[in-house]
């Protein structure tokens, strides 16, 4: 871990759990309590015995007890709410209505801010602890960015945070991989801006000399020629 990579989320970031009971409508939360509530105080019919029954006997008291089952008032599992409240969730992290931040490498990885693109395939596997799983892949102690917060990652060093420097980089490594990059800096940083405007039309976006300068090492490290930036 460098001294510029972030040691933690944003200051303003929930703890997924927190982030859930405060930023999901407060309605599915009315749901989960009426589902709950309706588990707790639900009555049964008593199952039949198949003591003393012949098979006739057996077989219509099984046909009466399943008939009383379905004619019950049907309410939703706590567990079915649950996953629709994840659901939910999912949709607006994918959206880029909501930021999340995690460390792959607990306690000592560095956070990363998590792509708006990767929930399409990650899935929060325990809003407790805040861990989200894709494949053999794991992010721990997810944080929520609330809308119209500020991202800043702190990184101990002096001077301005970085405003969306980590979830530029993970777009434009994702690009480079796909191929997906501009013919120059100058260009895939503009490409960059017109992104992180449209997926995070809340946040403030960086200028576009700003993003040139999160780019420039990585842009020559991976070999691409034009590294130099024109002036602005």
């Amino acid at each position: 871990m460098t001294d510029e990579e972030p040691y933690g989320p944003p200051s303003a970031a929930l703890p997924l759990e927190q982030a859930m009971r405060e930023l999901l409508p407060a309605k599915m939360w009315e749901e989960l309590a009426r589902a709950e509530n309706a588990l707790e105080n639900a009555t049964l019919p008593e199952q039949p015995s198949r003591v003393n029954k012949t098979r006739s006997e057996w077989r219509a008291a099984k046909a009466k007890y399943a008939s009383i089952i379905r004619a019950m008032p049907r309410s939703p599992r706590p567990q079915e709410v649950w996953e629709k409240m994840h659901d939910t969730l999912h949709a607006m992290l994918e959206a880029g209505e909501l930021e999340a931040f995690g460390q792959e490498d607990p306690p000592f990885g560095p956070w990363k801010a998590i792509p708006a693109r990767a929930w399409r395939k990650l899935r929060v596997s325990d809003s407790g602890t805040g861990t989200a799983k894709v494949g053999a892949n794991v992010v721990h102690d997810i944080h929520i960015l609330p809308p119209g917060a500020e991202d800043h990652m702190p990184t101990g060093m002096p001077g301005r945070p970085t405003l969306g420097r980590e979830i530029i980089l993970a777009e434009f490594l994702r690009r480079s991989e796909c191929g997906e990059t501009a013919s120059n800096l100058t260009a895939e940083s503009r490409a960059l801006e017109q992104w992180y405007a449209s997926t995070y039309p809340k946040r403030q976006c960086p200028t576009l000399k700003t993003i040139s300068g999160y780019l420039r090492d990585t842009w020559r490290s991976l070999g691409h020629p034009n590294a130099k930036c024109r002036k602005y």
